[in-house]
């Protein structure tokens, strides 16, 4: 079987775009495994196949009947929430369902050892978003301690894996923390980092007080 150009563009779009769209909100939610690009593409087939799945019978409806040529209006518009707005929504979905584990800890339940599909655990650790303390040992035997919060930042560059600290603090004795003055954060390069320690946050933020 031969196709034109057109014929082409539109087989891409229907097998193609799905996926890539699902795995693009994937990946923005949770850090996941670099692969191979024939493994993307395969990915991206799968999991456009998935996502025509459930909308079958629609599919079957628009192009087996004369839906689609008495209603092309109508036809565009289911056409761009099967090709767009389902993957976004499975995308999200997939994303929540995999911060919070609900699918490993279903198999390890039903009896299966599974393997993380995030790649490291600085990923793992950072990807949770969690507020804590931070006492940041450097290479060279010196301490940072720091505030980890939603204005902070940690790279998820494999190569620069680098940490910013939205407060640094001094160490005060008791669990308390006293704040450099005048400080706006504190970034540390990833060649220089041998250890993280990370605290729990006791009381409210406001009282600064570390577990």
């Amino acid at each position: 079987m031969e196709f034109d150009t057109l014929e082409a563009v539109l087989l891409a779009i229907g097998f193609l775009v799905p996926g890539f769209v699902w795995s693009s909100v994937l990946s923005v939610l949770v850090p996941r495994r670099a692969r191979a690009t024939e493994i993307r593409f395969l990915e991206f087939l799968t999991l456009s196949c998935f996502n025509h799945g459930l909308w079958f019978g629609a599919l079957w409806f628009i192009f087996a009947t004369d839906f689609s040529t008495e209603y092309p209006r109508w036809t565009a518009l289911w056409l761009f929430a099967i090709i767009f707005m389902t993957p976004i929504g499975l995308g999200f979905l997939s994303g929540k369902l995999q911060q919070r584990n609900a699918v490993n800890r279903l198999l390890v339940r039903l009896g299966f050892r599974t393997i993380s599909s995030i790649p490291t655990a600085w990923d793992w650790y950072f990807g949770k978003g969690v507020p804590c303390w931070v006492v940041v040992t450097l290479k060279n035997g010196s301490l940072v301690a720091g505030f980890f919060g939603t204005s902070s930042f940690a790279g998820d560059d494999p190569n620069e894996r680098d940490l910013y600290l939205e407060a640094q603090f001094k160490l005060a004795g008791k669990g308390r923390w006293k704040p450099v003055a005048n400080s706006a954060g504190v970034l540390i390069k990833a060649d220089q980092i041998a250890l993280l320690d990370f605290r729990k946050i006791g009381g409210t933020k406001d009282d600064r007080q570390i577990k």
